[in-house]
């Protein structure tokens, strides 16, 4: 719809959590080329977001914790009374969910009205992709490796970047621990050997938040 005759009005109807509470806000549409994430696309808005929760009642356990991690990254860059509440998300309700997913796009909302086009704000909402996309494109290519879900990438990625933050420019250790203790609560552990970090490196080169080489 966004390259069709130079764009043509369109209407998002996500079905998956992963969609509802990131990809059908804020305009971005993307393509992967290859195993790397979202080479092709541009910013083009929608006239309208549907969402119906209902969808959900068919939508796989680990679908749904893939789309968790956009919640949890939203808490992370925005509010810590939103991030509190998954402190205990065995006690959430259906309604409860509801509730976050409406909260969730309306942080995310809020952000890419404000700066639509990623000029500086709306680069908050990449937090933990970096690292993250690099390595969902190196799980993806590798024959031998289990493909990890966008979520399940994404979360390997916040703990890593909030563990550079703590080691780089002082971002509180105990903050960085009690992330990396929430995320394991709720997603398996990803182990990566010493010897595939440089093909991940590797992959990090194609990020679009790069410029000057």
């Amino acid at each position: 719809a966004s390259a069709f005759k130079r764009g043509i009005a369109y209407i998002n109807v996500p079905t998956s959590l992963l969609a509802m509470v990131d990809a059908s806000v804020g305009g971005k549409t993307g393509v992967d080329l290859g195993h790397l994430k979202n080479q092709i696309g541009v910013i083009s808005t929608p006239n309208l977001v549907i969402i119906d929760t209902h969808f959900l009642e068919t939508l796989p356990q680990n679908q749904m914790r893939s789309g968790l991690a956009e919640m949890l990254k939203h808490g992370l860059i925005n509010s810590e009374t939103y991030w509190n509440k998954f402190k205990d998300f065995s006690k959430l309700s259906l309604k409860d969910l509801d509730e976050l997913i409406y909260e969730s796009v309306i942080i995310k909302k809020n952000v890419v009205e404000e700066d639509p086009f990623e000029d500086g704000l709306r680069k908050t909402l990449n937090f933990g992709h970096t690292l993250g996309h690099a390595i969902e494109s190196y799980f993806l290519s590798n024959p031998n490796k289990k493909d990890l879900l966008h979520g399940e990438a994404i979360v390997v990625g916040m703990i890593l970047a909030s563990y550079i933050s703590t080691e780089l420019v002082g971002f509180p250790r105990k903050t960085t621990d009690e992330i990396k203790t929430l995320f394991l609560s709720y997603y398996e552990k990803v182990n990566i050997k010493e010897a595939e970090y440089q093909s991940i490196i590797e992959l990090l080169k194609y990020d679009k938040k790069n410029n000057h080489g």
